[in-house]
């Protein structure tokens, strides 16, 4: 009754929903008020809110080609990708390592904003196997808010005094994303449709460790679809021991010929029109209905 109050004075010519369960209602009442919709799911496996919206929807937009398939009415779903930000597409290597200062490989690590407790402890535990190994690559590390207190002490605790080393930088948070992205030789992160569409963008091979605590699995549904495709290395949570990640961190370093067309096959999913088409499908829809 909320949304259509708000319709009937708004007036709104399109309903866009994202798939969140919040968006369902204001689908839904556009919908029974005859107001065109369109739906956008980022996950390569559509959850229940956009399953439910899809039926009536005008138009069904998805980010992966492999998700078509899991709508009732492929004819109203057309893949568009996900808008990402234009740095992750147009930053390269060389101009990204010049602005930070960096040579040789490079290795980057980063489980959300928040960060995730088991991961913090894997890396924290992989980095005595880099340093027995003299450092082979330059490892950058955002912990997340939950581990900036407790992860690097235990990287101490561990007998590396990560301060002090060159090759290490462990931090909360990278603010600079697409420019550090695109400094990497392998990014190391869990498969949320944000994070795969923009490593997509920036064509940076992968390796995924999707959350298991997410709703529906949707993680490692997002980092099969890449797998599949060739452009990532999937790792479970309960299987990524420090010695495993670590090993498949030096065996991608150590092969170039396939770090190389894993950026290849990442550049051929993604979309870099997005923003340009989504906006372009909506204006039509509010056309077609004046």
């Amino acid at each position: 009754k909320a949304c259509k109050k708000i319709f009937r004075e708004f007036k709104p010519d399109v309903v866009i929903g994202t798939g969140g369960y919040a968006s369902f209602p204001a689908l839904y009442a556009a919908q029974s008020m005859g107001i065109p919709t369109c739906v956008h799911e980022s996950n390569a496996v559509p959850g229940v809110t956009t399953r439910l919206a899809a039926n009536k929807a005008s138009r069904v937009l998805v980010a992966f080609e492999e998700s078509v398939r899991h709508y009732r009415h492929p004819e109203k779903v057309e893949v568009v990708g996900m808008p990402v930000r234009r740095e992750f597409i147009f930053d390269t290597k060389e101009e990204a390592r010049r602005e930070l200062g960096l040579s040789g490989f490079v290795v980057v690590s980063a489980f959300g904003s928040q960060g995730a407790k088991v991961m913090n402890e894997t890396i924290a535990d992989m980095m005595p196997l880099e340093q027995a190994d003299g450092f082979p690559f330059h490892h950058i590390h955002a912990t997340g808010s939950f581990g900036k207190a407790w992860m690097p002490q235990r990287v101490m605790d561990n007998g590396v005094d990560w301060k002090n080393c060159p090759a290490l930088d462990i931090r909360e948070y990278i603010y600079d994303m697409p420019t550090v992205m695109a400094a990497a030789d392998i990014v190391i992160g869990r498969a949320g449709s944000a994070t795969c569409n923009e490593i997509g963008a920036s064509g940076t091979p992968c390796i995924l460790i999707p959350s298991p605590n997410v709703t529906n699995n949707h993680q490692e549904k997002n980092a099969r679809v890449l797998e599949a495709a060739g452009g990532a290395v999937v790792v479970l949570e309960k299987d990524c021991t420090p010695g495993k990640l670590y090993g498949l961190i030096r065996s991608l370093l150590a092969d170039e010929d396939r770090r190389r067309e894993m950026s290849r096959k990442l550049h051929t999913m993604v979309r870099l029109d997005s923003a340009e088409r989504i906006c372009d499908i909506v204006e039509q829809l509010a056309s077609d209905r004046k």
